[in-house]
């Protein structure tokens, strides 16, 4: 009696329970929703703006040591690869990926799930039987579960046909990690033909800085003779205006030739990750070095060099190796699921003989619906390895045409820069015999000055043209996939990484290209190395910090 007592007092008191949970319950819910409803949108004010742009400010100017000395094509290629903010970018996208291929190794894991949880009612759970023959109540109301009870239960489930598209989803990713190392060796490729096409435009340039300086002046002086002779009435109107004309066109170009200057500084400091304004000395801007004659080696074998190392064609067999593995995938899931679980159960429910237990079991699932969609499958998997096919195709023949392009380009830029040497000496001795005129009173100033800045202007077009000349001919080099580039070049500094660079430069320029299948300049550097690619993202994520 004492027990049914407390079982009925139980009962008495369990409304009252449950109309305090269901009250607490829905001022939650109304805290909630006000909560909700008192988000509105919050825009930046100028000091979080202002201190985001200071503190950006200073992660830059911490990234990039400063330059010390003349700088060197070398060590512009290395500053660049070490501290572009763009490359850096690509460093820790291919580090992400490479965590997405750790994570996907992760689902093929068992599960092993944990759970907690308490319940309460608001009055007893009990049930009564009904005779199934004389449709008689067989047995009281009764109950076998407590009002207020705590549960608990660690199970381990291991599905092997998740576990089989798990696997090929890790194939997969791994497969993406790859796609992704070559994407930013694409990426260092262009930075590093970027790099050396600026460096020697501001080589060249900064030559003529500071005669373009010196001729300004000299114009500037004319043409304010020439407003004194107007105003003097010296010569006829005409004539005066005429040459005021043409020294003001010789001075426009000057100032073209100036921003030529300014922006091919600007350029180089922006790729190396050096401030705008600061003023970068060059070396090798005295005597530029000779250019490399034009390759005569067979066509047909640098394009099977530049396809067997182009970074876009190997990228493309990945993704035929992808899209396999997404096929089986397709496929494996028409199978049926063998599921494999054990695991421990606790319940705080009175009635129970064993509160704790263990369980194990075994369940197989098909959706037998699913192998209706097959035909479907088969088609899409057609499909879809007829795309990978037609864009593997369209790598091959990109590659191809652009080892083609490359060496028609430097081809044709040593032409170039062959007829404008040609001009480049006409038009200096013009200047030179326009200065011994102007000494002896034959010619006047205005003429001078106008050759002088034909001169000129034919020296910045010859410089010009050597610049295009060596950028076409780094961009045939990198077109048959010569990099040299370490594969881990981050833990290099400047200075190793610069020789690194040095030796490889110099191999390319004083002899036949090491197209040989051998080459270092291919072997570290293409994608499936020996190297463990795996087990680097800490270190490519320390790098671009």
């Amino acid at each position: 009696m004492q027990v049914s007592n407390k079982k009925h007092s139980s009962s008495r008191q369990a409304p009252r329970r449950a109309v305090s949970a269901l009250a607490l319950a829905v001022a939650l819910a109304a805290g909630l929703a006000a909560s909700g409803c008192a988000v509105n949108p919050q825009p930046l004010d100028r000091d979080q703006i202002h201190d985001a742009i200071e503190q950006d400010q200073a992660m830059m100017d911490a990234m990039a040591d400063p330059i010390t000395g003349p700088l060197t094509l070398d060590q512009a290629l290395a500053r660049a690869l070490k501290y572009n903010l763009d490359n850096r970018v690509k460093l820790m996208e291919e580090a992400l990926s490479e965590r997405g291929f750790e994570l996907a190794k992760m689902d093929m894991l068992p599960v092993l799930a944990a759970r907690a949880g308490y319940n309460n009612r608001s009055n007893v759970n009990a049930s009564s039987s009904e005779s199934v023959l004389t449709g008689t109540q067989s047995l009281e109301p009764s109950t076998s579960v407590d009002q207020d009870r705590h549960y608990a239960d660690l199970e381990l489930s291991w599905n092997v046909l998740d576990f089989g598209v798990s696997y090929l989803k890790a194939k997969q990713e791994a497969d993406r990690y790859l796609i992704a190392a070559d994407s930013r060796r694409n990426v260092m490729a262009k930075l590093l033909q970027e790099t050396r096409t600026a460096y020697w435009r501001a080589a060249v340039t900064q030559q003529l800085s500071a005669r373009i300086d010196g001729l300004l002046e000299e114009t500037g002086a004319e043409l304010d003779r020439m407003n004194e002779i107007q105003q003097r009435r010296l010569r006829s109107p005409m004539d005066v205006l005429q040459e005021k004309r043409q020294l003001l066109a010789v001075m426009r170009s000057l100032r073209s030739f100036r921003r030529t200057v300014d922006a091919a500084q600007i350029e180089l400091a922006a790729l190396i990750n050096q401030p705008p304004g600061v003023h970068i000395e060059l070396a090798d801007s005295e005597q530029l070095p000779e250019l490399p004659e034009l390759p005569v080696d067979d066509l047909d074998t640098l394009e099977q060099v530049a396809l067997a190392h182009s970074s876009d064609y190997t990228g493309q067999l990945y993704n035929a190796r992808i899209a396999q593995r997404e096929a089986r995938k397709s496929l494996l899931r028409l199978l049926p699921g063998l599921e494999f679980s054990y695991g421990g159960h606790y319940d705080s429910n009175s009635y129970l003989y064993n509160d704790t237990w263990a369980e194990a079991g075994v369940r197989v699932s098909w959706n037998l619906l699913r192998l209706l969609a097959l035909g479907d499958i088969r088609a899409q998997n057609e499909a879809r390895d007829n795309l990978v096919a037609a864009r593997r195709l369209a790598a091959n023949m990109a590659t191809v045409a652009r080892v083609n392009l490359g060496w028609q380009q430097y081809r044709n830029a040593l032409n170039d820069l062959t007829l404008s040497n040609e001009f480049l000496t006409i038009d200096e001795q013009i200047a030179d015999y326009s200065g011994q005129a102007r000494s002896s009173n034959a010619m006047s100033g205005t003429q001078t000055l106008m050759n002088e800045a034909r001169a000129l202007n034919s020296v910045l077009t010859n410089s010009l043209d050597y610049v295009k000349a060596q950028d076409a001919y780094g961009g045939f080099l990198f077109s048959l996939g010569f990099n040299p580039v370490p594969e881990n070049y981050q833990s290099f500094d400047v200075q190793a990484l610069s020789n690194r660079i040095n030796t490889a430069f110099a191999e390319w320029t004083s002899g036949p290209l090491p197209i040989e299948a051998g080459s270092p300049w291919f072997t570290e550097n293409v994608a499936g190395s020996n190297q463990p690619p795996l087990a680097r993202a800490t270190d490519r994520e320390a790098a671009a910090q």
